[in-house]
C-alpha cells in the first residue's frame, strides 16, 4: 500500500466514525435533558431591572403546577408568563409562597417556607409517562446586583446553567468581565455574551458596560 492511499484509508475510517458517532448522539437526545440554556437581558441599570427566559420540562405524575424560584435579594415583577410549548399555550400564572410549594412534595429539596414562587397552572395533572415542555419569561429588579456608578453598569449574578446568554442594554459597550465568554451582537446590534460552564459548579459573573461615544 503506498503512503498516499494509507492516508485515504486512515481518513475514510475516521469519518466512518465520525457518522457512527453522530448518529449515536442523535438516537440519545432527549428533550428533557435541554433544561440547559437561560438568557438574561440587562434592561438600563437606572431600573435595576432584567429580563429572562428558559425552558424545562416536567414530567412527574399527577403534577399539576410549574414553578419558577426567585432568589432571595430579587424581586420579580408582575406579569410573569408561562407557556406550555406542547400546546402553544399560555398558563394561568401568579406568585404563591415556598411554604405552599413544599406542601405538593413536588421536588427533593423543600424552598425556603417565606420565599416567593411563580407558579404556573397546567391545563390538567400530568399522567403517568406524559410530559410538557414549559417556558418561562419573567423580569426582576436587584439594585444589589444590578447597579449603575460614575456612567458605568456593573452586573453580578451567580449563574449555575451549563449554558448562559447575557445580552446588554442597547447602546452599552462592554469594558469587562471576569470570566472567559463568547462575544456577539444580536440581531439588535447589542452585546451579547455567552457563557459556557461544563463543570458541576457555578460562575460568579461581573459584567462592566459603558454607554458607547456618539459616532
Amino acid at each position: 500500500m503506498t503512503i498516499r492511499a494509507g492516508i485515504a484509508a486512515v481518513a475514510c475510517l475516521l469519518l466512518s466514525a465520525s457518522h457512527r458517532t453522530g448518529a449515536q448522539n442523535t438516537d440519545s437526545f432527549h428533550r428533557a435533558a435541554q433544561d440547559r440554556e437561560i438568557s438574561y437581558w440587562l434592561l438600563e441599570p437606572a431600573t435595576h431591572q432584567f429580563r429572562i427566559s428558559h425552558d424545562f420540562n416536567v414530567s412527574r405524575p399527577g403534577q399539576k403546577y410549574v414553578h419558577s424560584f426567585v432568589r432571595a435579594g430579587s424581586v420579580v415583577a408582575s406579569g410573569s408568563k408561562m407557556f406550555d410549548l406542547d400546546r402553544g399555550a399560555e398558563l394561568k400564572t401568579y406568585t404563591v409562597k415556598g411554604s405552599e410549594v413544599n406542601a405538593l412534595h413536588y421536588y427533593p429539596n423543600p424552598t425556603e417556607p417565606d420565599s416567593v414562587v411563580v407558579q404556573g397552572d397546567l391545563d390538567h395533572a400530568l399522567g403517568e409517562g406524559e410530559s410538557v415542555r414549559i417556558r418561562v419569561e419573567e423580569t426582576y429588579t436587584d439594585p444589589v446586583g444590578y447597579t449603575e456608578q460614575n456612567g458605568e453598569l456593573t452586573w453580578k449574578r451567580t449563574l449555575g446553567r451549563p449554558m448562559n446568554r447575557v445580552t446588554l442594554p442597547a447602546g452599552w459597550m462592554l469594558v469587562s468581565v471576569n470570566v472567559p465568554a463568547t462575544i456577539t451582537l444580536d440581531d439588535q446590534q447589542r452585546i451579547m455574551l455567552r457563557f459556557i460552564n461544563p463543570r458541576n459548579d457555578e460562575l460568579n459573573i461581573t459584567i462592566k458596560a459603558r454607554h458607547r461615544p456618539a459616532p
